[in-house]
């Protein structure tokens, strides 16, 4: 059977999508490629403990240059972790509350809250939505607010946990001490409800902590 005017037309148009998708594929890797690489660079400094920003300058040039991928998703959970691991390391070095640490955990908190509310769905980043949510939950007790930190770890048990049941811990907060590492996998709803009840039975700070870390080694 011939083709109509109009089919002919559509067929000129599903042609012409694939070719435009085919030319942008190689694009599209290349953007991957690249924006890994750039996040790798975010992650040494990350990892290496350097407090001079340059970690979440990478992170946030990775999710400019590729919205919307995964490793944008990574980026910004990283951004968090960073300004997170810089407040614990400026405590330690200084040993007091400075200016400058509060600043580092008020970031904190606006990267984890970001990432989850704007990049996990998007990024296909579920799998850290649960260890975001708890992390912020830790910045809130960390600044004393203690009724956020409760309220953040029930909102999780009524829907991070189920989407992402399970939590990956290093430490429980950044230390310098190796035997404060846990590394291990647990449940995200038993971290959750364990950590709301020892805030809530009024535990200091670091006592929740301790708490906390005694509970992730016996799991």
């Amino acid at each position: 059977m011939s083709q109509t005017p109009k089919q002919t037309r559509m067929f000129t148009c599903v042609l012409a999508a694939l070719l435009t998708m085919a030319g942008w594929a190689p694009a599209l890797e290349a953007q991957r490629k690249d924006a890994d690489k750039v996040l790798a660079l975010g992650d040494f400094y990350l990892k290496n403990n350097d407090v001079t920003d340059a970690a979440d300058r990478y992170y946030k040039q990775v999710i400019a240059s590729a919205p919307g991928t995964r490793q944008a998703g990574l980026a910004q959970y990283n951004r968090g972790s960073y300004w997170h691991k810089k407040f614990y390391i400026l405590r330690e070095r200084k040993g007091t509350n400075t200016r400058n640490e509060q600043s580092a955990l008020i970031e904190a908190e606006g990267q984890y809250y970001d990432f989850v509310d704007k990049f996990a769905d998007r990024t296909n980043t579920i799998d850290l939505l649960a260890d975001a949510s708890y992390n912020l939950a830790l910045v809130y007790l960390q600044r004393n607010n203690r009724a956020y930190a409760v309220g953040w770890l029930n909102r999780m048990l009524n829907g991070a946990t189920d989407r992402d049941p399970q939590i990956y811990v290093y430490r429980v907060v950044w230390s310098s001490n190796p035997a404060d590492v846990i590394d291990r996998t647990v449940d995200a709803k038993g971290l959750t409800m364990f950590t709301r009840d020892a805030i809530s039975s009024g535990l200091s700070v670091d006592q929740v902590i301790s708490q906390v870390k005694q509970w992730c080694r016996r799991q």
